[in-house]
């Protein structure tokens, strides 16, 4: 027992030495800077922010709309998207850790048991012990020749326990372990984004209903004006004080109208369709029959520095990218160095099952194996060039990701004001076109104009309504996919540069 105690001593002190050279021997890379990537930050948007209070990180609230919360609480709790994402993200880290399992040692466990029966008839002397003693007689014909043959069992049992260990003194297996999970972090980021993006476009396909369904009501309310036109002129007809020219212009424009109310009833159905999917329900198409668009929108927060971008979880993503291949540069290096494996097993192993546990019948064994790439016909150097030419190119996919979002805020901020212009402007030509439909009704009545300038102006009227309520759509899209593009929510910590 004395020297059993010995050898613990012993494994314990060598282990907690390989110990240390494994966790002191690794080397760790830092942070990707955008400082490093030399891209041309500028200190505010070249384009001007179109209002100057903050938005909060419930951005939906801000519209006011009940039905728009039920919408997003429904899509959080409910929508196949996102339960995806949740599912993706699961899959994404269980793979980070299969990637990164090598630098731990493999241990196993096993027990054994057998029990054989065999023979000396196989092994050519089972006659010799047979007719052991019976000398010259046993040829004689008075002597008794035996075929008996001698048989024996065997019985074996076991417990083992065995592991294998390569030791990561270079910190070979701890740099892939990190670049694996570094790719998780991207992939998190990433369908973190894709979550965040799904609830906006949600909000969107809600918008767009929301306009389908006023798109309804102009269709309706252009229809009823022109069936009272319509009637009028057939009470002028059958008097005989209007030409059947009028007439059936008014007819034409009546049964017109009608298809366009039926095209506009498709638009909404359809569309409810693909919201009602959103949410996981039965797309029945009868999610929104009647809506308006809210007189608040989610603010911008004014002077908000360009390089608030970083936050984006999918710039975030490109970030992350660039470390793990740092990280598998360092791996593809310390691939050139020697590299040293310790195996070993204990156990017990006997011949009475009984006796498995007792200490007598241990057995141990324990290695070290050490060796060095010599010649590989340059592989091993190629896999490391392979590795910088991946770093360079995902530096070069992370510069490029920072100039793409750079461009969709200013693209957008530039359209939002564009928006507000127009809304200005079809907004007067909407109260306009409204003057002159009903003068030129006046001046109908009074035999002044004719029926096609009445209907003329009835049209370019219902049009006009129909370009504002898609433009006020338009702008709140605009709205939203300015919040996506910034990240999300504003805060004043978030504009330190990313770590």
């Amino acid at each position: 027992m004395k020297k059993v105690a010995l050898t613990t001593k012993y494994s314990a002190q060598l282990f907690f030495l390989i110990l240390a050279v494994f966790l002191f021997g690794c080397s760790a890379t830092k942070p990707i800077r955008l400082e490093e990537l030399e891209v041309p930050l500028p200190d505010n948007w070249a384009a001007a922010i179109p209002d100057s209070e903050p938005f909060t990180s419930k951005w939906w609230e801000v519209f006011a709309d009940t039905t728009l919360e039920t919408v997003i609480q429904d899509i959080r709790a409910n929508s196949p998207d996102l339960k995806s994402i949740l599912h993706r993200q699961q899959m994404a880290l269980q793979n980070a850790r299969i990637s990164g399992a090598g630098v731990f040692p493999s241990l196993g466990a096993g027990a054994s048991g057998s029990k054989s029966q065999q023979n000396l008839a196989g092994f050519g002397f089972a006659d010799a012990f047979l007719n052991m003693g019976s000398g010259s007689d046993s040829s004689s014909g008075g002597g008794q020749q035996t075929n008996q043959v001698l048989s024996f069992d065997t019985e074996t049992y076991g417990l083992n326990f065995n592991f294998q260990w390569e030791l990561d003194i270079w910190g070979r297996a701890l740099n892939g372990r990190r670049a694996a999970f570094k790719d998780y972090e991207a992939a998190n980021y990433e369908l973190s984004y894709l979550g965040f993006s799904t609830l906006v476009r949600a909000a969107q396909t809600y918008f767009q209903n929301v306009e389908a369904s006023g798109q309804v009501a102009i269709a309706e309310q252009s229809y009823a004006s022109l069936v009272e036109i319509r009637d009028l002129v057939q009470d002028r007809y059958n008097r005989g004080l209007k030409s059947s020219l009028d007439y059936r212009l008014a007819e034409t424009s009546v049964a017109t109208a009608r298809v366009l109310i039926e095209n506009r009833h498709n638009q909404l159905k359809n569309l409810n369709r693909r919201l009602e999917i959103l949410l996981g329900k039965y797309p029945s198409g009868t999610f929104i029959t009647a809506a308006e668009f809210p007189e608040s929108l989610p603010m911008v927060p004014a002077g908000i520095p360009a390089n608030l971008l970083s936050r984006r979880p999918d710039i975030r993503a490109l970030f992350k990218k660039v470390e793990a291949a740092d990280l598998r540069v360092g791996q593809a290096k310390r691939n050139l160095l020697p590299g040293i494996t310790l195996t070993g097993s204990a156990g017990t192993s006997t011949k009475d099952l009984k006796e498995i546990f007792n200490d007598d019948n241990g057995i141990w064994n324990l290695g070290l194996n050490a060796a060095t790439p010599l010649f590989n016909g340059g592989r091993l150097r190629s896999a490391v060039k392979l590795q910088e030419a991946v770093l360079e190119q995902s530096k070069q996919e992370l510069v490029r990701g920072l100039l793409t979002s750079f461009s969709e805020v200013e693209q957008l901020l530039d359209l939002e004001n564009s928006l507000l212009v127009q809304l200005d402007a079809l907004n007067n030509a909407v109260q306009q076109s409204q003057d002159a439909y009903n003068l030129s009704k006046e001046r109908y009545d009074k035999g002044v104009t004719t029926l096609e300038s009445v209907l003329n102006s009835q049209r370019q009227y219902n049009d006009l309504r129909s370009q504002y309520l898609t433009l006020k759509r338009q702008r709140i899209e605009n709205r939203l996919s300015l919040i996506l593009a910034l990240g999300g929510a504003y805060e004043p910590a978030d504009t330190q540069m990313l770590n």
